[in-house]
């Protein structure tokens, strides 16, 4: 039987995780090692020189690893601590937000899949673009989908599927459209609240604005109402720019 590692920056108990599990328990060996409490927007941080508690469980027959710590530490843990448990394919999600354009470098989500990777795991992670909207049944039809068809040989492993499902009823759903990050940034604003013991509080908000449009990006598929999936590597070496440079190198050679 395959085996599937289940994680996610929300927090174990998460509706979204929970759903993957009921998803996928019976058709594979399933274990969760995910953050106790919600850890969103942490990126690819790690608890660095600190302990980390360990809460091992059972629920509903699955393996449970609520880890006080970041989603990273999550799969650090799972691949190296849990015995007799080496996964095929570690998904993270579903998350409970979009992680499309510039959010895959914030990502909890992104990272504990990401981290996977790094360790020559391959992975996928998962997002329903609302924290508000609960309804994650086309997520973990989507998800299904390609587990299935990772299983079946069709996605090299070497790869991060980075999947984003509009919001929206499974019947709103326009189809899937096969995408890039989007070109984007976020447009900060930081709220003042309060002020105390010589202190000014402030709370960070925002919106993402996307640079630029011409239809491909995972942005515009998820405005568009389709399934967004895009594949992402590891390796961030802007391949046009190294005979640039090499070119500079030789010229100031001494």
């Amino acid at each position: 039987m395959k085996k599937i590692l289940l994680t996610n920056d929300d927090g174990i108990e998460a509706k979204g995780i929970q759903v993957l599990k009921e998803t996928f328990k019976g058709r594979y060996a399933i274990v969760l090692a995910a953050p106790a409490d919600e850890r969103s927007a942490t990126s690819h941080s790690i608890s660095l020189g600190k302990d980390l508690r360990v809460q091992e469980y059972r629920k509903d027959g699955v393996p449970h690893f609520a880890i006080h710590g970041m989603p990273v530490d999550c799969v650090k843990f799972a691949l190296s601590e849990i015995p007799d448990f080496k996964p095929d394919l570690v998904v993270s999600g579903i998350n409970h937000g979009a992680n499309t354009g510039v959010s895959v470098y914030y990502s909890g989500t992104i990272s504990a899949a990401r981290e996977a990777l790094i360790n020559r795991v391959p992975a996928m992670a998962i997002s329903l673009c609302s924290r508000e909207f609960r309804d994650f049944s086309a997520a973990a039809a989507m998800t299904e989908r390609l587990v299935e068809s990772f299983f079946d040989g069709h996605f090299p492993k070497d790869v991060l599927l980075s999947v984003n499902v509009p919001a929206v009823p499974p019947a709103a759903i326009a189809g899937v459209k096969i995408t890039r990050q989007a070109d984007s940034r976020f447009i900060e604003e930081f709220i003042y609240q309060s002020s105390r013991e010589g202190e000014k509080i402030y709370r960070l908000a925002g919106e993402i604005e996307i640079d630029e449009t011409d239809g491909t990006s995972d942005e515009e598929a998820v405005l568009g109402n389709y399934i967004s999936v895009t594949p992402l590597r590891i390796d961030l070496t802007d391949e046009k720019t190294l005979p640039l440079l090499e070119a500079w190198l030789r010229r100031r050679a001494p």
